[in-house]
């Protein structure tokens, strides 16, 4: 049994380089930068105004200002501000030039000759200034960046419309397991609905790669062997659930090996998640996962998702914060790391869902993340300080 730690270190080790290929931006949600997005520009590319107002001369505050002209969003000043006079301005327009700063509309009176005069206090600059947000030539996103929605914003702002980005690789997903069932069929009494290949869908697309689902295989090895070899000829990594452990019926190892793949670990000091595997042959990787739902989310997490991170040079790191427990917390053993599933208070302190095992997934509805209790740990204080893996 190794640590996470030692895990990452070993998946680390083993890599597998993805191609890459053009998209249009409008279907890179989800993608893997291959390539540095630079700016193109300056941005903004122009002194513009900061809100709706009037542009003037700082000197010239508290003074009748005759009112050059009104310059809306998007065009350009005819008149430059000079003693005396200003520009009304609307949000984002360009600022003209001799104007220093913008002064709010609502602390202004227009008299009845049509001049303005301020009347607030003291106010601010109010102008976004050409390059403060980024200079042109400089780096907006790093290769390696996984994309969500304000990233395809940014890369809009530097005029890009089709990017590089890291081809998707298909990962096959196994579900094993004889009393599984999917969604749609009838399920036996002793049967159980099959929730891990729907989640595990769901978390490798969120990685930016293409999810392939071979369906569910009885515990008998040779029908896992010959369902492994199937997705082996279409998919570079393969994610199996169920018989990761050491019972009777737990297969997945053993087939993984009799195809000449090479067992990296297979046992974990977190809880839960302890029986889960990796293994290699050649630019092949297998992950065994436990079949129950709550340990087999987690492990994706920690490891798969790192290992599909990393083969399109990703460097995305889980968001973990410090965060004050709002309840006590014990547990009877302390062997291993405790990843306590958690929600987010309204007063801010993180609080243990109601949670009964690695098998309750709906336990997870409510989730926000996992605190990480470490080992030799059994119990914390409400107000104590716990690393928090947020989601």
């Amino acid at each position: 049994m190794i640590s996470l730690d030692e895990a990452i270190i070993i998946i680390e080790e083993n890599r597998l380089q993805a191609g890459k290929e053009k998209v249009r931006l409008n279907s890179a949600l989800f993608r893997i930068l291959a390539e540095d997005i630079v700016a193109t520009r300056d941005l903004p590319p122009f002194n513009k105004a900061a809100m709706d107002g009037y542009a003037c001369r700082r000197e010239d505050l508290g003074k009748l200002l005759s009112i050059n002209e009104s310059v809306p969003a998007g065009a350009i000043p005819r008149f430059a501000v000079e003693s005396g006079t200003c520009t009304e301005i609307m949000t984002g327009a360009k600022v003209p030039d001799g104007a220093d700063c913008v002064i709010k509309q609502e602390e202004t009176a227009k008299q009845e000759d049509g001049k303005v005069i301020y009347k607030g206090k003291e106010t601010g600059n109010n102008i976004c200034y050409t390059g403060e947000d980024i200079q042109e030539g400089n780096t907006m996103l790093k290769k390696g960046s996984l994309l969500f929605p304000q990233n395809l914003g940014i890369i809009a702002s530097s005029g890009r419309k089709i990017i590089d980005v890291f081809s998707k690789i298909n990962v096959g997903l196994i579900s094993t397991g004889s009393e599984l069932v999917d969604p749609g069929e009838i399920p036996l009494e002793t049967s159980i609905m099959n929730s891990n290949a729907w989640q595990l869908m769901g978390q490798v697309e969120a990685t930016g790669h293409n999810p392939v689902y071979f369906g569910i295989v009885k515990d008998d090895f040779r029908q896992i062997q010959l369902k492994v070899k199937e997705a082996l000829e279409t998919c570079d990594v393969l994610v199996l659930t169920g018989g990761a452990s050491v019972g009777a019926y737990d297969l997945v190892n053993e087939v993984v090996e009799s195809l000449g793949f090479s067992t990296k670990f297979q046992k974990l000091a977190i809880q839960p998640g302890k029986p889960v595997s990796f293994a290699s042959r050649d630019e092949k990787f297998c992950f065994g996962l436990s079949g129950n739902p709550v340990s087999c989310f987690l492990q994706f997490e920690l490891l798969v998702k790192h290992f599909l991170y990393r083969i399109s040079g990703g460097f995305r790191k889980p968001l973990k914060i410090k965060a004050t427990l709002g309840a006590d917390f014990k547990r009877k053993k302390k062997d291993r790391a405790y990843f306590l599933p958690v929600k987010t208070n309204e007063n801010g302190f993180v609080v243990p869902l109601n949670y009964h095992g690695s098998a309750h997934l709906l336990a997870l509805k409510d989730l926000d993340g996992f605190a990480e209790i470490p080992l030799g740990v059994d119990h914390l204080n409400t107000g104590e300080e716990v690393y928090v893996r947020f989601l």
